[in-house]
């Protein structure tokens, strides 16, 4: 089930709410939570639902022990648990997502021969998993409390709004709110809006790049010219963005509306002017999560290498991502960037000032090539596409013509999706609110919402291309 589909908007969502806001108790609302979240994922993935259930008893009881070893005063035993609640989290993590990819390798070194598995990835597994992971290192550090109601940490982990597709959330984040959290009539409007925004981030902009993108995608590199293979990138950056940006904006509008607030998953990436600031702002939860996780345990910048440490994060990160090596090589391209930005900084001490615009071209270039291994999926196919985008590859049956993917709609979505992209929106919000009267402000920003509902619901409604892509990660 997908947020923006017929039957979560209709149903599943109106039912939750009535539900929720009919019970009293703080304790009742979470059982309800709980048990609505339980069904929406069973809904999509019943034979997956097992999984989620091994990463609550196993966080849940390593939690336990941990605390109880500690209070016992034996913390050798307390470090074995919590070494092995990880180890035994990652181990999952890994038998879904990579048991195939390694064995391909293992083959590939050795040359036996033996069956591959395949094995079907569950849903979200990647994100649950690492907030299970969140609960059990925030405990070992002493910045959270063990949570000693299983409920409570099930809900945490299997909540609907960030269960199969972020922001990943920390259990820091939302342990207060757990047992006491506000219901005013302004967070719920506050939800509203912000779900509106993601609906239409994904139903009306991401849903129409993709049509043009997928068109270009599935054209062999040497059957289209540079103009062609550079727009076709250009749509997906756009409907990459607006997919997973729009479905983070879904998700902190649907807490916002239960009384969580999750911290926000993106920051207009695209205005950046490195590929430093680019990563600073794009999938926030996720670089926070391996910044204090994976890169200050590693050292940091403060001891060892940090070059070999930005390294190692950013190649876990496009691992990550899935079990490829387009993967790999995506967040090994990314760590090499940052990198020897980091190291021209030091060099200079911060001092190169280079001219906006074209701080800001060379990030989105950069952003734009990444794109390419990202979106390709073999690393033949990827030099081929690369070839295509600067003329380097000769063209033979050649497919369509530019001006075949270039409608007065197409126009359209990427004149709006540029728009998006920044902060536009934001200031001229910003500027009419400051200059009307508080009552005047509010109506304006209510219609607007109810506007933009009623044209995404109509996308939603009339629309057949609406899959996630994050979903597969």
């Amino acid at each position: 089930m997908v947020f923006s589909s017929n039957i979560f908007i209709f149903f599943f969502l109106p039912i939750t709410l009535t539900g929720y806001f009919m019970l009293r108790s703080v304790k009742s609302r979470n059982l309800w939570l709980l048990f609505m979240s339980c069904f929406f994922y069973i809904f999509g993935g019943a034979v997956f639902f097992p999984i989620i259930v091994y990463t609550v008893l196993l966080n849940y009881a390593g939690g336990c022990l941990l605390a109880c070893a500690r209070a016992a005063g034996r913390e050798m035993l307390g470090r074995y648990v919590f070494a092995g609640t990880v180890v035994l989290n990652l181990l999952s993590l890994g038998y879904w997502k990579y048991t195939g990819f390694l064995m391909q390798i293992v083959s590939d070194l050795t040359g036996w021969q033996f069956a591959i598995p395949e094995i079907t990835l569950p849903i979200g597994i990647s994100f649950f998993t690492f907030q299970g992971m969140s609960y059990v290192i925030d405990l070992y550090r002493g910045e959270v409390a063990v949570q000693r109601n299983i409920l409570k940490l099930g809900l945490y982990i299997a909540l609907f709004p960030q269960l199969i597709a972020g922001p990943i959330v920390r259990y820091s984040d939302i342990e207060r709110q757990l047992d006491d959290r506000k219901h005013r009539l302004d967070d719920m409007a506050a939800g509203i809006r912000i779900f509106t925004v993601g609906l239409a981030k994904k139903a009306v902009i991401a849903n129409s790049a993709a049509l043009t993108a997928d068109a270009v995608f599935e054209m062999q590199p040497w059957q289209n010219s540079p103009g062609i293979a550079w727009l076709g990138l250009i749509f997906y950056t756009i409907q990459l963005y607006f997919d997973f940006s729009g479905y983070s904006d879904m998700a902190v509008g649907l807490g916002r509306m239960f009384g969580f607030r999750f911290p926000g998953n993106f920051n207009y990436p695209f205005t950046s002017r490195s590929g430093s600031e680019l990563w600073r702002r794009w999938h926030i939860s996720l670089s926070s999560w391996f910044r204090d996780y994976v890169y200050i345990p590693l050292g940091g910048s403060r001891r060892g290498n940090v070059y070999l440490n930005l390294l190692c994060v950013f190649v876990l990160t496009g691992f990550w991502h899935g079990a490829a090596w387009n993967y790999v090589l995506w967040g090994l391209y990314w760590g090499i960037i940052v990198a020897a930005e980091r190291f021209v900084s030091g060099r200079t001490g911060g001092k190169v000032r280079i001219p906006g615009i074209v701080a800001w071209a060379y990030a989105m270039l950069l952003w734009l090539v990444s794109m390419v291994i990202f979106r390709t999926g073999s690393l033949q196919g990827c030099s081929l596409y690369l070839r295509s985008m600067f003329g380097l590859l000769e063209r033979r049956d050649a497919g369509f013509s530019l001006a075949y993917y270039i409608s007065a709609y197409e126009i359209f979505i990427l004149a709006l999706g540029v728009a998006a992209m920044m902060p536009w929106g934001s200031r001229c919000r910003l500027f009419v609110k400051e200059r009307v009267s508080e009552i005047w402000f509010a109506l304006l920003e209510n219609a607007v919402t109810l506007l933009l509902l009623g044209v995404s619901v109509l996308y939603v409604v009339t629309g057949t291309y609406n899959p996630f892509i994050y979903f597969q990660f």
